[in-house]
């Protein structure tokens, strides 16, 4: 291994001579006998500059190649051919930072797949050896390799500027831009040899380096395979929304003597106005009519305060569902499909998240969006497969608590609730429903307590005024004392190992090392939970992938998986989702896992 850029050599493919040269050093033995590859993309002209990202709207114009000490620029148009007869010879190692963005590029503009089976991710190892850290490549390799890294960026940044191209327009032997391409694999190779002692055979974090490279190669399939819409509803439902929001702005203009309801300082002045609190503030200080805020005054308020409070919730919400859902549907869908990008570890926990659209935002239990969602074709229909909740499971069972323990196996045997049941523990009526309203205010407690949420937060997430939540709190602790217990075990172990080793931390069951900000050591039972579930969830999707049922998922959402399944074949795609999607070996309380369908659209679910 080689320390610095001193040394290296990068070249453009723009010859007959180049590609032999390129093609013989390619057959040379080389470390790990590993190369590293990389792809320049840019948007068509005429389109937005977004569109260099997306393989279904941009375009692939270098393809790079290299090893730690050399790296090839190929441009794709005139000389894609050298990398096919390149890529058909070799069979060593592969590596990529961010192997999802490559993948997709390779899987939608050229005749060549990323071979999974050697393929490798720095940007993934990056991400699990320092959760708190970049997983920039050039900031990455600036802190590993050579304080100097970005410094072609900078020379391209430049000229890209003064010459007013785009990445869609600058030309391909432009020799900032193609050196700075062919820079790529050359760092990505260093990152590799620095990470893989530790993500490789016998590494300290093997188990969650190969857990999440499957469930990237999972996960990428998905996002190619991609999500057919309804358009007409979409329209329909983004056209309601967009009237709705603009009937709301009258009416608050006209009611409140001009106000803009969109303005978070007029809001604030027009609430303390008619005798409101607010008591959030920004980060510059401000006064804030923030979420949580106007939530508070849904519950607190004079009944003048709680219309308007409901009525900018209701405002917020139909502007959200337009811009971030329904449009996105419509101008970004390819032939009535539309491809979310997932990053399968969007939080330092290695939960996912979903954008283009952000569908993890989606509120829960609502149908307006899921109801776009539609099964790919006549022949088939939509199946889903959500976790129980897996978090609090997974919680009772690290508690150990045995009566929380016992009510959750009651609730599993009797077909119950465990929220149902502890209702019925902590307010002493056996028939307590699961339709009785208290039950959410003891859903919002456990959760509340998951996130690291204190009783004030809790009441507010539930909709009641706060003595309520405390004293539902007081009741919990004397039935089932485990649990405070054990987020006291962590936080106190957490405390220790930021004494004696500058940073509290967690680790999961597969070995991933979850640490916490200096000052939010009580975070780190949430990171437990929360990184805990997420691997549940992503070893559940490869049990999916050895079931042969990759190909008929559609996407993965919080703890749920979305999937198409022949009209034909419903009853044992729904057993099978059912058994991959369920965890009973090593947990006192099982992590199942509920199935519905079959459905004409996702959002039937919740109708």
């Amino acid at each position: 291994m080689t320390n610095g850029l001193e040394g290296v050599q990068l070249h453009l493919v723009d010859s007959v001579d180049k590609a032999g040269q390129f093609l013989t050093w390619l057959s040379e033995r080389r470390p790990y006998n590993a190369v590293a590859i990389d792809t320049e993309t840019g948007e068509l002209k005429g389109r937005p500059r977004a569109d260099a990202l997306s393989p279904w709207h941009g375009r692939l114009r270098l393809v790079q190649v290299g090893d730690g000490m050399t790296g090839w620029s190929i441009p794709w148009e005139d000389w894609k051919g050298v990398f096919y007869e390149a890529m058909e010879k070799f069979d060593g190692p592969i590596v990529c930072h961010n192997v999802a963005f490559e993948a997709r590029w390779f899987e939608v503009q050229s005749n060549w797949s990323m071979p999974w089976h050697r393929v490798h991710d720095t940007m993934i190892m990056a991400q699990l050896l320092d959760p708190l850290g970049s997983g920039a490549l050039k900031e990455l390799t600036q802190q590993h390799v050579d304080p100097q890294a970005a410094s072609l960026q900078r020379v391209l940044d430049d000229g890209l500027i003064d010459n007013g191209w785009t990445w869609g327009s600058v030309p391909v032997n432009y020799q900032p831009y193609w050196a700075y391409g062919a820079l790529d694999p050359v760092l990505t190779m260093r990152l590799w040899e620095k990470f893989w002692p530790n993500c490789g055979p016998g590494g300290a974090y093997n188990r969650p380096y190969e857990l999440e490279m499957n469930a990237r190669r999972i996960v990428t399939r998905m996002e190619l395979n991609g999500a057919r819409v309804d358009l007409d509803y979409s329209k329909r439902k983004y056209n309601e929304l967009l009237s709705y929001t603009e009937q709301v702005k009258e009416w608050a203009k006209t009611t409140y003597g001009g106000l803009s309801i969109g303005s978070n300082q007029q809001l604030v002045y027009q609430f303390e106005k008619m005798g409101a609190e607010i008591t959030e503030l920004t980060e510059s200080g401000q006064k804030s009519a923030s979420a949580d805020q106007i939530k508070l005054l849904t519950i607190n308020g004079s009944d003048e305060v709680k219309q308007l409070a409901e009525t900018v919730l209701k405002y917020r919400k139909a502007g959200k569902l337009a811009s971030t859902y329904f449009l996105n549907f419509i101008n970004d869908n390819v032939n009535g499909f539309v491809h979310p990008s997932v990053k399968t570890m969007g939080a330092r926990t290695g939960r996912m998240s979903i954008q283009n659209p952000a569908l993890q935002t989606l509120p829960k239990g609502d149908d307006t969006v899921r109801r776009a969602f539609l099964p790919k074709d006549d022949d088939h229909v939509i199946v889903t497969s959500d976790l129980d909740q897996v978090e609090f499971r997974m919680f009772a069972s690290l508690s150990k608590d045995p009566n929380l323990i016992q009510l959750f196996n009651l609730a599993d045997t009797t077909g119950s609730d465990p929220f149902t049941e502890i209702g019925r523990e902590v307010y002493q009526e056996p028939g307590m429903q699961k339709s009785d309203k208290r039950r959410a205010l003891i859903k919002g407690l456990i959760y509340g307590r998951l996130y690291g949420a204190g009783v004030a937060k809790q009441a507010i997430t539930a909709g009641v005024p706060e003595d309520q939540m405390r004293q539902l709190s007081s009741e919990f602790d004397k039935r089932f004392p485990g649990m405070q217990r054990f987020q006291k075990e962590i936080e106190d172990k957490g405390m220790r190992r930021l004494r004696s080793e500058g940073q509290g931390y967690v680790n999961t069951w597969t070995g991933r090392r979850l640490p916490c900000d200096t000052d939010r050591v009580y975070t780190l039972v949430n990171y437990l939970i929360q990184g805990g579930a997420a691997e549940v969830f992503k070893s559940n999707l490869i049990k999916l992938d050895q079931a042969d049922l990759t190909e008929y998922l559609i996407v993965p959402v919080h703890d749920e998986i979305v999937l198409n399944a022949p009209r034909d074949q419903v009853e044992e795609f729904k057993r099978i989702a059912r058994e991959c999607m369920t965890t009973r070996e090593g947990w006192a309380v099982p992590l199942t896992a509920d199935v519905e369908g079959p459905l004409e659209n996702w959002g039937a679910k919740y109708a």
